[in-house]
C-alpha cells in the first residue's frame, strides 16, 4: 500500500499533467485547422515598439535692477487703455515705484516622450511641470494654521484659477509622425515649429526659451531630389466651440465654420530629416566640405468673420476680450476681413577646415503683408481698418578656432511712427481691446492706418535687458552684437568658459521711439559657464543697459536710467 506522502505525490502529478495533455490536445486540434506554422505567411510580426524619454530640468535666479529706467508710470497713458504688461500700469510699474532691484527663482521640468512603433509611425508629446512657476509663489495658507505666508510651511501645488494663475502640469503639444521610405513625412497634432533662424516661428526649444510656438494642423513632407516639399493647414482659432459654454457632458465640435481663421503653409526646406541625411552631412564636414541649408517658408492666414468679442447687454461691445466661460448667448459675429501673407527666406552655411576651425553663418530675413478691414467689432466704421508691411533679417556668424569663439549677432526689424509705442509691453499698436479707448486719446492707435513694425518671435533672444525685458522683442530697430568668448578648461566632457559681448542698437524709425531718438542704448555683458556634456550646463551672465536719447520720454521730457540684470542657471538635460 501506497505511503500517505507518495500518493500527494501522485496527485500532484496528475494535476500537473492534465493541463498539459488538454493544452496537446487542444493544439493537436488547432494543427489540424487553420493554425499558423513555421513559414506559414499568415504568422503575425508585430512591430517593434520603444520608448525613448528626453527633456531638462531648469532652476533659473534673475535679479533684475531699474527695468523701468526710473520712468515709473507714464502719466499721459490712460490705464484702462493700456494692456496688462505696460511697465506704466502693470506689475512692474508698481514694483518699480517700490524697489529699484527685484530678485526671483523660478522652474520647469520638461519631458518629451517619443513613442517609436517600428521604423515607421512615432508618437510625441511636451509636457510642462510647473513651468515658469516663481519659487514661494503658491503657498499653502490656511484660515486658522497659516493665515498668512509667513506661517506657512509648504507650498501648494498651483492650479489655474484657485491657487496660481497656471496649472503646475502644462500638456504644450502632442502630434504623430508618420515617415514612408525616407521620402514622405506626414505630422498631424497640435505641433511645436520652428523655421529657420526662428525670428518667425519658434518651438521654445532653446535652454532660455520661455514661449514658443505650439500648432494645431496637418503638414507633409515629401523629398524631391536633394530638398524637401513642405505643405500644410493650420488652425489658428476655430471661434466658438460647444465645450466652451456647454461644459464636459457636451461633446466638443465647431459650432460655426464662418468665424475659423485658416493658415495655410507652403515652402522648400533643405534641413536633413534622416539619419543617413545627418551623417552625410557630418561625413561632408569631416572632410572639409561647405553644407549649405536653405528653406522658403510661406503662410497665408485669414478670417473673414470673428467671434472673439463678446456684446455687452446693451449690444454693444464690452470691455477686455474674454470669451472663456461666457454664456452662449453673450457670443456674436463679427466682420474682420483679415489677410496675411508671411514669407521667409533662410539659409545656413557650415564649413569646418580642420577639426579647430569652424566657421557657422546664417541668415533669416521675412515679411508681412496684409490688412484687417475691422480691428474694432462695428462694419459701420471703415476708420478701423489697419493695412500692414513690415520686414525683419537676422544674421549669426560665428568662428570656432581652438578653444576661442568669435560672434557677430545682426539685425533689423522695420518700424513706424507710432508716437513713441513699441506695442509689445508698453502700449497698443494695432488695436486697443475695445471702441471705447479707440479715440484721439490713444492716437498712436487710432491715427496709424499703415502698421509697419515687425516683431521678432519672442524666442529669439539676442540680448538681456533691452528687446528682452523692456521693449519685449526685437521691433523698430536694428542692432550690432559683436561677442567673444573661450573655453578656460576642458577634462573629458567637462568644458569651463566665459566671454564678454557688446550691443549696440538704433531705431529704425526715430518717430518710433520714446525719445524720437535713433540712438537705443549700448548693452554690455558678461557671461561665465560650466558645461559636462549635454547633460549638465551652469551658467551666469550678468549686463548692464546704458539707455540713450532714443529710450527717453519726449513727452515728460524725462531721460531714462542705466539698467542691469543678473541671470544664474542651472539646466540638466537628458
Amino acid at each position: 500500500m501506497a505511503s500517505p506522502s507518495r500518493k500527494w505525490l501522485v496527485a500532484l502529478a496528475l494535476a500537473a499533467f492534465l493541463p498539459l495533455a488538454s493544452s496537446a490536445a487542444l493544439a493537436d486540434e488547432a494543427d489540424s485547422t487553420d493554425a499558423p506554422r513555421w513559414g506559414d505567411a499568415r504568422i503575425r510580426i508585430l512591430p517593434l515598439v520603444t520608448l525613448e524619454n528626453h527633456g531638462s530640468f531648469r532652476f533659473r535666479f534673475n535679479l533684475f535692477s531699474n527695468l523701468d529706467l526710473g520712468l515709473g508710470a507714464d502719466p499721459t497713458l490712460n490705464p484702462t487703455c493700456a494692456p496688462a504688461t505696460s511697465p506704466g500700469v502693470g506689475a512692474q510699474g508698481a514694483l518699480g515705484n517700490v524697489r529699484q532691484t527685484a530678485t526671483t527663482a523660478n522652474m520647469r521640468l520638461r519631458y518629451e516622450p517619443t513613442l517609436r512603433i517600428g521604423e515607421v509611425v512615432a508618437v510625441h508629446a511636451t509636457m510642462d511641470f510647473l513651468d515658469n512657476v516663481v519659487l514661494g509663489e503658491t503657498p499653502s495658507l490656511d484660515g486658522v494654521a497659516a493665515p498668512m505666508s509667513v506661517f506657512a510651511g509648504s507650498a501648494r501645488s498651483p492650479s489655474a484659477g484657485f491657487s496660481a494663475l497656471r496649472d503646475s502640469v502644462r500638456i504644450k503639444a502632442a502630434w504623430a509622425e508618420l515617415r514612408l521610405f525616407d521620402l514622405v513625412i506626414l505630422r498631424g497634432g497640435r505641433i511645436p515649429y520652428k523655421f529657420g533662424l526662428g525670428i518667425v516661428r519658434s518651438d521654445g526649444r532653446a535652454q532660455d526659451a520661455d514661449f514658443g510656438d505650439y500648432v494645431d494642423g496637418a503638414f507633409g513632407k515629401i523629398k524631391v531630389g536633394i530638398t524637401y516639399l513642405f505643405a500644410g493647414m493650420e488652425f489658428p482659432g476655430e471661434g466658438v466651440v460647444s465645450d466652451a459654454p456647454y461644459g464636459y457632458s457636451t461633446r466638443p465640435y465647431d459650432l460655426d465654420q464662418s468665424d475659423d481663421a485658416i493658415r495655410w503653409v507652403f515652402g522648400v526646406d533643405s534641413t536633413p530629416e534622416t539619419r543617413a541625411e545627418r551623417a552625410q552631412v557630418e561625413r561632408d564636414l569631416a572632410a572639409g566640405k561647405p553644407v549649405v541649408d536653405w528653406g522658403l517658408y510661406n503662410a497665408i492666414t485669414q478670417q473673414k468673420i470673428s467671434s472673439e468679442r463678446i456684446v455687452s447687454a446693451t449690444g454693444g461691445q464690452a470691455g477686455e476680450p474674454d470669451p472663456a466661460g461666457g454664456a452662449f448667448d453673450d457670443y456674436t459675429l463679427v466682420p474682420r476681413g483679415a489677410f496675411f501673407w508671411t514669407p521667409s527666406l533662410w539659409t545656413k552655411i557650415r564649413y569646418r577646415l580642420r577639426s579647430d576651425l569652424s566657421l557657422r553663418v546664417e541668415l533669416e530675413a521675412a515679411m508681412t503683408y496684409g490688412w484687417v478691414d475691422h480691428v474694432q467689432s462695428n462694419k459701420d466704421d471703415p476708420r478701423s481698418k489697419k493695412e500692414f508691411l513690415s520686414f525683419g533679417a537676422a544674421l549669426e556668424a560665428v568662428l570656432d578656432v581652438g578653444r576661442n569663439r568669435v560672434e557677430l549677432l545682426a539685425g533689423v526689424a522695420s518700424g513706424g511712427n507710432t508716437l513713441g509705442a513699441w506695442g509689445i509691453l508698453d502700449r497698443h499698436v494695432v488695436s486697443t481691446p475695445n471702441q471705447t479707448c479707440y479715440s484721439l486719446d490713444q492716437s498712436e492707435v487710432f491715427r496709424t492706418r499703415k502698421i509697419h513694425h515687425f516683431v521678432f518671435n519672442r524666442d529669439y533672444r539676442v540680448d538681456s535687458i533691452l528687446f528682452r525685458e523692456v521693449i519685449g522683442s526685437v521691433t523698430n530697430a536694428f542692432y550690432f552684437k559683436p561677442a567673444y568668448g573661450r573655453v578656460f578648461f576642458r577634462d573629458g566632457a567637462w568644458e569651463v568658459g566665459g566671454g564678454a559681448s557688446l550691443l549696440m542698437a538704433f531705431a529704425s524709425i526715430s518717430e518710433g521711439a520714446p525719445g524720437r531718438k535713433r540712438p537705443l542704448g549700448v548693452e554690455p555683458g558678461l557671461d561665465l559657464w560650466a558645461r559636462w556634456g549635454q547633460h549638465l550646463t551652469l551658467r551666469a551672465d550678468g549686463a548692464v543697459l546704458v539707455p540713450l536719447d532714443g529710450l527717453d520720454r519726449a513727452a515728460t521730457g524725462q531721460q531714462a536710467e542705466p539698467a542691469g540684470a543678473l541671470r544664474i542657471r542651472a539646466q540638466i538635460g537628458f
